[in-house]
């Protein structure tokens, strides 16, 4: 999976988690968590919810600045006659 993709499927992730934790009438505010928890929230969340993934793969599709970085993230392929 492309580096972009991932990145931006993450933030998507973590961005549920957080106003996951807001609606929770009893919550603790985000303030007091730790960020390390909220990434390890956010990485479940994610691997419980693949479509994310998918979302991020269309958004990086459609926008041509995602697009180009996607683009430069991928990795060179070795051809026979490089090697």
């Amino acid at each position: 999976m492309n580096a972009t993709v991932m990145t931006l499927a993450r933030y998507y992730a973590r961005k549920e988690v957080k106003a996951a934790i807001l609606r929770n009438p009893k919550h603790w505010g985000l303030r007091e968590m730790e960020s390390a928890e909220l990434t390890r929230l956010a990485a479940y969340y994610l691997d419980s919810h693949p479509e994310i993934i998918e979302r991020a793969a269309k958004k990086v599709s459609r926008d041509p600045a995602l697009r180009r970085m996607a683009e430069r993230h991928e990795p060179k392929r070795l051809t026979r006659a490089s090697a």
